[in-house]
């Protein structure tokens, strides 16, 4: 069965949708022994084959208030988790009959007037691959095998909920993606994602970078949010999904924030609060579900259902805007005021200096330059390409990813001919990369690898113009290119899936500095070329490797050459440039001699005699323009404290060394170290870093400590005292603990 075809997602079309409460909760107030737990303390899922009784009952208590839906009994029911309690072999049995029965439920209380459904429950687990506490491979086998048993146990509906982490949520999907086409059968899919306090998911992302994230997935019917907070604190979220989430929207709080009274957790909002809540994001959002999370009981859900009562869904007219994202933000694929500034240096092939670091095993020196470019020089995306002849890509990339995806901040563009190096990077990268890139140079099969991973991995894709005619693969002039393009387009809309908005054609950048006749024109071709392209495919993106244009210059012509045709490039439509965004000026920093001289040369303008000539004769070989302020360009106080901030650890030991020559080492931790903890702490509890970060400040404060301790003096009878962190075993929270 289509997810389509679905009676499920008929209703949805045809009113509001109340889907059930909180079955931990109900757990609780049932005051089950351990012995019913079979001495598993807080392993829910060992009440379905111990207690089922017991898990009938709670369904029915939902259904019998007017409920739609019920989950279920099956939030940690996957492998990795319930290996915590050596009952990893039984994960599909204990999804089979959680499904088993919630159905017996439902088929109760239904009548041919009013069905009933059940939601296959799929929560986060206790490791994210965002925190490097599993691995995408054992997270995809781990919820594919949840996602069949939980089909095979007759659900009509599955969720994936209470998602912490972007990638984690990827992962997810796609196994159900496995699952579908194990079982042959394609039910309705639903994603919730966790929105804490902070305003983020517990990982880093934003509402708009998991937007992005999950729109990729077409398979995905219904995006929403669920557990971690009230309503109140839900409303931002739900007011962006109402104005940009094209699927149906669902949202399920907890009843308020948790609070602690005489040693137990309180859920404060009364049921009628709850009701007028969502009552609100029904009238006003257009919200299709709506149901609850911890703390919400049958009465709860009987408010809700009283309020709301049997109405059509608001209809909405969203407007989704085509962007990449990372594991915390979202970045347009059209900048307002800009183009998408895509940073080059990440490059073996363009780079020496990464390419050195690379080969020398110096991973936090290239983590370092790829900050450096969003910090300091404004990269929207960065491009990863660690491609080096004799030598296996897909080890570099993973270990690059690894890092890069957690402390760079915006999205990565993943660079490669081979197509392991590119999954390699793929299942480390949350958020919605952008994959350089597909061609036809060696016809049709390669690239639907290519785009294939594109729809696994939920990606957009660079297509350069190439394709492998055995005179001209390469197209050099704009019809060429607009044919090569058109040709692309066609196979990667219609037969691939992939949408217009994230095709970036790469009109292909060829140098117009060699001195040769055949390339005087190429500059002309290209902007040519990308014009022609946009016109006949204005909902697709264009990009460019700028630098290409300038080879052979000294380094002050250079960053001209490549500002002035960049500069054109935009006129023509281009939306996109892989760049050095350092070394790209502005019309108002350029003289008028130099910027007329650039564009002669790029349109071939010969009246005032050899434009190649005059062009460089307007430059000395030392002359340097763009180059901006560094951390080591700082007084040694700021220096420390900001890579404190930044997490800069390479090169601290140094800036102690130094800063030791005038203070002692209890001052400099107390203050220029502190300093930078107490401005993390800041950032952190008003939701400007995300908890990767923060980690990151610690392991650098930590070597800091650690390289002064030694150094200090010693305190006779001084001890160290003890700190107890307590968690709950098996716990979705104790993730964050």
């Amino acid at each position: 069965m289509k997810s389509g075809e679905s009676t499920f997602l008929r209703l949805v079309e045809s009113r509001v949708v109340f889907f059930d409460g909180a079955m931990g909760t109900a757990l609780h107030a049932a005051d089950l022994t351990l012995a019913d737990y079979r001495d598993l303390e807080n392993c829910c899922e060992i009440l379905t084959v111990s207690r089922p009784d017991v898990i009938e009952a709670i369904h029915r208590s939902f259904l019998e208030v007017g409920c739609d839906v019920v989950e279920t009994n099956t939030f940690g029911a996957n492998r990795i988790v319930l290996a915590e309690f050596d009952l990893q072999k039984q994960a599909y049995e204990l999804n089979v009959e959680a499904a088993r029965i919630a159905r017996r439920a439902c088929d109760a209380v239904q009548t041919p007037d009013r069905p009933r459904f059940v939601a296959g429950s799929m929560g986060p687990g206790t490791r994210l691959i965002s925190l490097r506490q599993t691995d995408y491979d054992t997270m995809l086998a781990s919820y594919a095998e949840q996602a069949c048993g939980l089909i095979d146990g007759g659900v009509d509906v599955l969720v994936i909920e209470t998602c912490q982490d972007i990638l984690q949520a990827k992962t997810a999907v796609q196994a159900v993606r496995e699952a579908f086409s194990k079982t042959g059968r394609q039910l309705p899919l639903m994603v919730s994602v966790t929105m804490e306090t902070t305003g983020t998911m517990l990982v880093g992302a934003d509402i708009a970078s998991a937007l992005v994230t999950l729109d990729a997935y077409p398979e995905i019917d219904v995006i929403g949010l669920n557990c971690a907070t009230g309503p109140q604190e839900m409303s931002e979220h739900i007011r962006y999904l109402a104005r940009n989430c094209t699927r149906k929207i669902s949202v399920m709080p907890n009843a308020g924030l948790p609070q602690v009274r005489d040693g137990k957790t309180h859920f404060p909002l009364t049921p009628e609060e709850l009701a007028r809540w969502l009552k609100e994001f029904v009238e006003v959002d257009g919200v299709n579900i709506v149901g609850g999370c911890c703390g919400t009981t049958p009465t709860h859900l009987k408010a809700v259902i009283d309020a709301i009562g049997d109405r059509p869904p608001m209809p909405r007219t969203p407007e989704f805007e085509p962007a990449t994202s990372s594991l915390y933000q979202a970045q347009p694929h059209r900048q307002q005021n800009s183009f998408l500034i895509v940073g080059e240096r990440c490059n073996t092939n363009g780079s020496k200096r990464f390419r050195e670091m690379m080969l020398a095993g110096d991973v936090e020196g290239c983590v370092s330059l790829g900050i450096e470019q969003v910090r300091e020089e404004g990269a929207h995306i960065l491009d990863i390409c660690v491609d080096y002849v004799g030598r296996d890509g897909a080890p570099d990339m993973r270990t690059l990813i690894d890092r890069m995806a957690r402390e760079v901040t915006v999205p990565l563009m993943l660079d490669s001919t081979q197509v392991d190096v590119l999954e390699a990077g793929l299942k480390l990268a949350p958020g919605k990369c952008v994959i350089n890139s597909v061609n036809l140079e060696d016809g049709e099969e390669k690239l639907a690898r290519v785009a294939g991973l594109a729809r696994r991995y939920g990606a957009a894709l660079v297509a350069l113009t190439i394709d492998e005619d055995p005179v001209e693969a390469m197209g050099k002039t704009a019809a060429r290119k607009l044919e090569i393009a058109a040709r692309l387009h066609d196979l990667l809309t219609r037969k691939h899936g992939v949408p217009e908005s994230d095709i970036f054609f790469d009109c292909l950048t060829f140098p117009i500095t060699t001195g040769s006749e055949s390339d005087r024109r190429l500059g002309l071709e290209t902007l040519d070329g990308i014009e022609a392209v946009m016109t006949r495919f204005p909902k697709c993106q264009s990009i460019l490797g700028v630098s290409n244009v300038s080879f052979g210059l000294v380094p002050a012509a250079r960053v001209v050459l490549n500002s002035v045709f960049l500069d054109e490039a935009r006129k023509r439509g281009l939306t996109a440039a892989i760049v050095h965004p350092g070394k790209i000026v502005p019309r108002n920093k350029v003289s008028d001699e130099r910027w007329n001289a650039a564009l002669d040369l790029i349109y071939d303008r010969r009246e005032n005699g050899d434009p190649l000539e005059r062009f460089i004769g307007l430059f000395d070989a030392g002359e340097r323009i763009g180059e901006r302020e560094k951390i080591d360009d700082l007084p040694i106080e700021q220096r420390l404290e900001r890579r404190i901030v930044d997490g800069a650890r390479q090169g601290i030991e140094a800036d102690l060394d130094e800063a030791m020559e005038k203070y002692p080492p209890l001052e400099i931790i107390n203050t220029f170290l502190l300093n930078g903890m107490k401005v993390v702490g800041d950032l952190f509890g008003s939701g400007q870093m995300q908890l990767p970060f923060v980690l990151k400040s610690a392991e650098t404060m930590k070597a800091a400590v650690a390289h002064l301790e030694p150094r200090m003096d010693k305190l006779a009878g001084s001890t160290r005292g003890s700190i107890v962190l307590a968690t709950v075993r098996g716990d979705v929270h104790d993730i964050g603990k």
